[in-house]
């Protein structure tokens, strides 16, 4: 077996579980697809769950690609904390950075939809994104809105509305179709991103 055949299951692989969601993706319909015998999975994969974490570190290594720089200028503007109005800024960008990223999108869409059924609906391999993005991303989230409350903001209630507006973010391309219908909008461009981001920036309670 080649490489080449690995890279057409991963190829089909993240097409179907885009598609489908994990558990409703068959293994059959995927060697089908890509013209491989259903023993390259084990071969290569080790099974379904081993494909599927394969794709899962993939889509968190094409996320961070785009989102990563700020955990770096988060790492340095939080040694100066108190400092509000930086606070609210990076929080800002950080917000409007994951929104183009999923939404116009600036990864795949089948890469951008693998996160969001994985943020919806955990399967046993949610500890890859966990790990890899929300238990990253969150945490600074939810520390930039408490500085840039000047500390009003409990730790507690932080964690709560950042989860909201992660969730908030997510519902803009899961209900896509019925947002550009009420919008009267042919699709996610530049325009209507921005318009998006400047919403979710008044939705902000700090």
């Amino acid at each position: 077996m080649s490489n080449n055949s690995k890279n057409k299951i991963i190829k089909v692989a993240i097409k179907e579980f885009a598609d489908k969601g994990y558990e409703a993706t068959s293994i059959r319909d995927i060697c089908k697809k890509a013209g491989v015998n259903i023993s390259s999975i084990a071969y290569y994969f080790n099974g379904k769950k081993g494909l599927y974490d394969e794709i899962l570190s993939y889509v968190v290594d094409e996320i961070n690609k785009y989102v990563s720089i700020f955990v770096e200028e988060y790492k340095i503007l939080e040694k100066s904390f108190p400092a509000p109005k930086k606070s609210k800024q990076m929080l800002i960008n950080i917000i409007h950075r994951i929104i183009e990223v999923i939404c116009l999108p600036k990864i795949p869409k089948d890469i951008a939809y693998i996160y969001l059924y994985e943020y919806i609906k955990p399967s046993s391999s949610f500890y890859i994104v966990e790990n890899g993005l929300n238990s990253v991303y969150m945490p600074i989230v939810k520390n930039l809105m408490i500085d840039a409350s000047n500390g009003k903001l409990s730790n507690e209630d932080a964690s709560l509305y950042t989860f909201m507006l992660f969730s908030q973010i997510f519902n803009v391309v899961v209900r896509k179709e019925p947002i550009l219908k009420l919008m009267n909008w042919k699709d996610y461009s530049e325009k209507e991103i921005n318009k998006i981001c400047e919403i979710v920036d008044k939705s902000l309670i700090v």
